[in-house]
């Protein structure tokens, strides 16, 4: 894929930050593919965090623009660094990710001609009405828009207004785990690498419902005592869950093991998965666990659907609900020859249908759309950027 002057395509990926998360990852990984395919790639974001050593392993250049995270906010600031970049970058495409990272680089696009591609990763219930009007003028900007699950798509031509013919479904892909899983030996008290471990791998903040979670271990714990119980990840809501396990009687069955770098490969280490969220996009931890032959327990919500089917890949349950929880944990826990099933069926189809290569593959397709097409609607017609507030 070459630009009209047959220079190599210049692509600025933009995304809020480069902490630990899905998004971001989806980010850096995409990244890294188009750099090996020949494009050259950069990617902005408001500031830097650990997902930034590996794109600087490969080669792809990071551009941090703010003194603080820019989150679920209009910042005119973040514009104005995104708009210096492009001026000094000859770029082709800018491709952004997230709500704040969408409306800076709308606001920076405007008047240059250059196409705006944005991937929508969540349903955005958080929105308030000026944040869904900063969105509804950010996407007549774009010339083309991602959106990783059919709840997503159905928001933005519902909600939004978008145009379905500016819209591509492309769900998120999975880069499976190299090499074995780590060793956690040194961490894990004697005897738990020889029980059953359940475990759930997410950012601890309210919408990934990890008091959920450990309200299930503890049901889940006295139809089997035997099984243990793994939370990976860190943020805000540590002190309080870990207050929540003493509370439910969990503090021997249940372990922290905070960030882990490994956390993609330490997912092989489960008997089951659990992703409790109360909303979500189209998370890969889930396709990871697949990829793994990992059994997943998870909230029918969000783009979970697309990607578990029940009873052939997990077992998806209510949201916000411990006992139905704990009864999927129960019959799976209770039944390994069931559990490899699904783990196996998850496997195969991560292999069929999750394939990153593929997920590439028809982003590089929505770029050519974008490159040779035109705006969403009629620039001449769009309203003034919303002023910050």
């Amino acid at each position: 894929m070459s630009s009209s002057s047959s220079r190599l395509v210049r692509v600025l990926l933009v995304v809020d930050s480069l902490e630990v998360g899905g998004a971001e990852r989806h980010v850096v990984d995409l990244a890294s593919a188009l750099h090996r395919k020949g494009y050259e790639v950069e990617v902005a974001c408001s500031i830097t965090d650990g997902l930034s050593k590996p794109l600087e392993e490969a080669g792809v250049p990071v551009r941090p623009l703010t003194r603080r995270l820019v989150k679920r906010r209009v910042s005119l600031a973040y514009a104005r660094g995104i708009r210096k970049l492009l001026r000094e970058g000859r770029f082709d495409l800018v491709h952004a990710h997230i709500y704040a990272s969408a409306v800076a680089a709308a606001i920076a696009t405007r008047g240059t001609g250059l196409p705006l591609v944005i991937t929508e990763h969540t349903e955005a219930s958080w929105q308030n009405r000026w944040a869904r009007r900063c969105s509804r003028w950010t996407y007549r900007r774009a010339r083309r828009i991602i959106a990783v699950s059919t709840p997503i798509e159905r928001r933005l031509i519902e909600r939004d207004g978008v145009p379905p013919q500016l819209v591509t479904l492309i769900p998120n892909a999975v880069i499976p785990a190299s090499g074995n899983p780590p060793d956690l030996a040194d961490t894990l008290p004697d005897g738990w690498s020889e029980r059953q471990l359940v475990g759930v791998v997410a950012r601890l903040q309210p919408e990934k419902g990890v008091a959920t979670f450990l309200k299930a271990a503890a049901h889940a714990s006295k139809i089997s005592p035997e099984v243990r119980f793994l939370v990976v990840g860190d943020g805000p809501l540590r002190e309080e869950l870990l207050d929540l396990v003493g509370r439910v009687g969990l503090r021997e069955r249940v372990r922290f093991l905070g960030y882990r770098a490994d956390a993609r490969a330490l997912t092989g280490l489960l008997d089951v998965l659990v992703v409790p969220s109360l909303t979500e996009g189209s998370p890969l931890i889930v396709l990871e666990a697949m990829a793994a032959g990992v059994p997943v327990v998870a909230s029918a919500v969000g783009g979970i659907p697309d990607q578990v089917r029940h009873g052939e890949e997990g077992v998806l349950v209510p949201p916000d609900d411990p006992d139905a929880l704990a009864g999927a944990l129960g019959a799976l826990l209770g039944d390994p020859a069931h559990a490899h099933r699904l783990g196996e069926a998850g496997r195969r189809r991560t292999e069929n249908e999750f394939s990153h290569e593929a997920l590439v593959r028809r982003i590089e397709a929505v770029y050519r759309a974008a490159l040779g097409g035109e705006n969403a609607q009629d620039a001449a017609r769009e309203p003034e950027v919303p002023s910050a507030r």
